[in-house]
């Protein structure tokens, strides 16, 4: 299977779940064979992971496990694909001036496009911490036969990264799950500044919310939301992070959520809940993909009716949700 074959078939909206699932595996084995860098999941020991001071930067092979999350591939695929046909009616005239930061060594949510476009339609940066990433990529991009678009790629952090000009259209899903860990907070924060009037940052919007869940799916119970993050949030809420006096840690203005008075509300469990708008009608659900699985708040051991949750996002090093629980008594 060629890549544009593996491009139509990702994009086509009546592909079915088999057909996808083959043209993405394929995708991995083309990038394993050309770049050496195997998927793997990489949970034990933080194996190659790099600590920045916004996040964790995963390794390379964490990385090309993406891939495997097919869903999340599939929905940011076919919205990066549509941004780019929106900004090129935006900006008819103009090179699209496009970065890629958290590319990975097969960049995946932006390579498989790429022969659809002339080179000279796109002015394209991929941007990884990790440089072993980069040398895959790089290597992909010369078996598929791409050199022509002169992709630049740059090694450097993105939560401090300084593009050179402004930009059309900037991508990063440097996420895992309630934002925790990963650094897309920091991201967003820094890279969304640099998007030129009308340009487009992807994905569009991410909102976690606080909720009560059981073990079925069914009983979840939306408390609110904690934080929804955007290109045109994402700024100013950086700029309201102060610091925490007890823990010295930078963390948003906490948000107050109370429980509802609910029968057997303690059988319940406090969950973050992910969902994600890679662009327009590109939605990732809760459940879609590990990246929106539910996160339990280990900080809640357990909750009553008439209970005040504060939750704050913590920055730094290591981002997280931290949850204190207020009980009322009767």
């Amino acid at each position: 299977m060629s890549l544009a074959a593996i491009r139509d078939v990702v994009l086509e909206e009546s592909s079915t779940t088999l057909q996808l699932h083959a043209a993405l595996n394929r995708y991995t084995q083309l990038g394993t064979e050309v770049t050496g860098i195997a998927p793997d999941p990489s949970f034990d020991g933080w194996a190659a992971d790099i600590f920045l001071k916004q996040g964790v930067a995963i390794n390379p092979q964490a990385a090309a496990h993406c891939v495997k999350d097919y869903q999340r591939s599939v929905v940011f695929i076919r919205g990066v694909h549509a941004a780019i046909e929106v900004i090129r009616h935006r900006f008819p005239n103009e090179v699209i001036r496009i970065l890629y930061a958290g590319s990975g060594p097969y960049a995946t949510l932006l390579l498989p496009l790429l022969d659809k476009y002339a080179p000279a339609e796109l002015d394209i940066c991929l941007l990884d911490v990790h440089q072993h990433s980069l040398d895959g990529v790089q290597a992909l991009t010369s078996y598929f036969g791409l050199d022509a678009h002169g992709l630049q790629f740059v090694c450097a952090d993105a939560s401090c990264y300084q593009h050179d000009t402004n930009l059309h259209l900037i991508i990063t899903e440097t996420m895992q799950k309630s934002l925790e860990q990963e650094p897309q907070f920091a991201v967003t924060a820094n890279l969304a500044t640099q998007l030129c009037s009308d340009g487009i940052f992807l994905p569009e919007k991410i909102e976690v919310t606080l909720a009560l869940t059981g073990l079925e799916q069914a009983s979840v119970i939306s408390l609110g939301a904690v934080l929804t993050l955007s290109a045109a949030s994402a700024p100013s809420l950086r700029k309201s992070a102060t610091c925490n006096e007890s823990s010295s840690i930078f963390e948003l203005p906490p948000v107050r959520l109370q429980v509802p008075a609910l029968v057997g509300a303690h059988g319940l469990e406090a969950a973050l809940f992910t969902r994600i708008q890679v662009f327009r009608n590109y939605w990732l659900q809760a459940y879609d993909a590990e990246i929106t699985l539910p996160q339990r708040c280990h900080d809640i051991s357990s909750v009553q009716s008439g209970d005040v949750i504060h939750v704050t996002y913590q920055l730094g090093s290591y981002p997280r949700f931290s949850c204190v629980v207020d009980t009322l008594l009767a």
